[in-house]
């Protein structure tokens, strides 16, 4: 077998805790090798709790924050955190930091600075190696670092970002899409930040992010995809990775409907109410776009696509399923009875 592929599935907090517990059991009982929790504290119940609590429920898979900032926790907050959790569930935990998204705007907030970005990563990799720490003057070691690895990654969506990831973290979270020519955009950025460091995109974990969503037809897929691929697609990443991808969209003026989602339209709690804040952008644009964002279609397409992109060297993914207030069952299901079985018969996972 050629190297296996691994299949990670984010998890929001949005449901209660008892609930979310069961749903983390099925999906290690699903085969899933990891799941990300939400780090948005509007949105979601706390990151590191649940964390916490999932490394006493599972045994197998991978858990880490997905994805947690350097805004709403102190770098020593956060690197005592991700420690403890790391004790539940010993050479299982990953600490995965971003910009803060939701965590940010949802209290009126701008995203960190990349400046910021570098030190809190530095500052956590050096704390939790046991080293010390400086705070104007003050050295601060955490008393309790355990010594084991674990991996610090960086979710990245921008070209400095993903340049930063390479220089600083021990792998990245790519928030790009997932179409070769986003796929080969983004390596030659993360391979040049890997070069200021002397490192090689081969010492880097390189971890996939990919807008999942999953039904009947395509056409139904594509639909309930709607606030994703617009959102991303047409109001967040488009002018760096439209072109990466081939797509060609017009100009569109957005409706005030738009901007009364909330708290946005790829995080939005009325998702029907999101779909047709969307109807201004034409069916083609949006099937467009679900091509180039991720897995968009039936769970046998959705196999087909991992397949090709192996091709590209792509082996470790993280799905997003649509929908942050309605838990991914769906796509548990889909991956368990259609996907995985397919990918083991083309040989990139073990049945």
């Amino acid at each position: 077998m050629t190297e296996p592929v691994r299949v990670h599935l984010r998890v929001p907090g949005t449901a209660p805790m008892p609930e979310l517990m069961r749903l983390l059991e099925s999906i290690e009982a699903a085969g899933f090798d990891g799941a990300g929790i939400l780090d948005s504290q509007m949105l979601s119940r706390d990151t590191f709790v649940i964390l916490g609590q999932a490394a006493t429920r599972t045994s197998r898979m991978a858990l880490f924050p997905a994805v947690t900032n350097p805004l709403t926790r102190h770098a020593s907050v956060l690197a005592g955190a991700i420690q403890t959790v790391e004790e539940l569930a010993p050479g299982r935990v990953k600490f995965v930091i971003g910009t803060g998204y939701t965590s940010a705007s949802t209290i009126g907030k701008k995203p960190a600075t990349l400046a910021e970005m570098r030190a809190c990563i530095t500052t956590v990799k050096a704390l939790l190696a046991g080293e010390a720490v400086y705070w104007s003057g003050t050295p601060g070691r955490l008393g309790f670092a355990s010594g084991r690895p674990l991996p610090v990654l960086m979710a990245a969506s921008g070209p400095k970002a993903i340049e930063l990831a390479g220089e600083v973290a021990d792998g990245v979270l790519l928030l790009v899409g997932f179409n070769r020519g986003i796929v080969e955009t983004a390596l030659t950025y993360l391979e040049r930040g890997a070069r200021r460091a002397g490192r090689r995109l081969e010492d880097l974990e390189i971890v996939w992010a990919v807008r999942t969503g999953t039904a009947a037809s395509t056409e139904e897929a594509r639909r309930q995809a709607r606030p994703t691929a617009v959102h991303w697609g047409i109001l967040r990443w488009g002018g760096h990775w439209l072109d990466p991808a081939g797509v060609r969209i017009p100009k569109f003026e957005i409706p005030e409907a738009v901007g009364k989602v909330y708290p946005d339209l790829s995080h939005a709690h009325d998702w029907d109410a999101a779909i047709a804040a969307t109807s201004f952008v034409p069916d083609e644009v949006v099937a467009q776009l679900c091509d180039a964002l991720g897995l968009v279609g039936t769970p046998e397409h959705c196999a087909d696509r991992i397949v090709e992109m192996t091709k590209l060297g792509v082996r470790n993914l993280y799905l997003m399923p649509l929908q942050t207030f309605t838990p991914p069952e769906q796509e548990v299901a889909a991956f368990r009875d259609v996907v995985f079985p397919r990918l083991g018969a083309a040989r990139l996972r073990t049945v």
